[in-house]
């Protein structure tokens, strides 16, 4: 039968990671002085920074061009691209169906 592995509370994951994050603190050191493996305290800290960036909103500023610059081909479609890690998705949608181009955009963004 194998041992059960150790829990950490949240509090004390948030103490190790804060004082790995102090001017001149070693990883190991800090691991070491709570008697922690130190690819233990590699991970919460990966963990807590992907939990961080998930939680940041990204606003991204659109160029709106002044009233009458548009043109009629560009008014009567929506045109967009969004950034993602494998390449930009662009998406071009008339714009009598922006209703439809919300529900695509729902699902893909999930």
């Amino acid at each position: 039968m194998q041992p059960q592995r150790r829990s950490y509370s949240k509090s004390f994951k948030a103490q190790v990671i804060h004082e790995c994050a102090q001017p001149g603190a070693s990883i190991a050191n800090v691991a070491l002085s709570h008697r922690l493996n130190a690819n233990l305290v590699h991970k919460w800290i990966r963990v807590q920074a992907q939990k961080t960036t998930a939680l940041q909103p990204a606003f991204i500023p659109l160029p709106v061009p002044p009233a009458g610059a548009t043109s009629q081909a560009a008014a009567s479609a929506i045109c967009l691209e969004i950034p993602h890690p494998r390449g930009t998705v662009k998406v071009n949608w008339p714009t009598e169906n922006a209703a439809a181009c919300a529900t695509f955009l729902r699902d893909l963004l999930r």
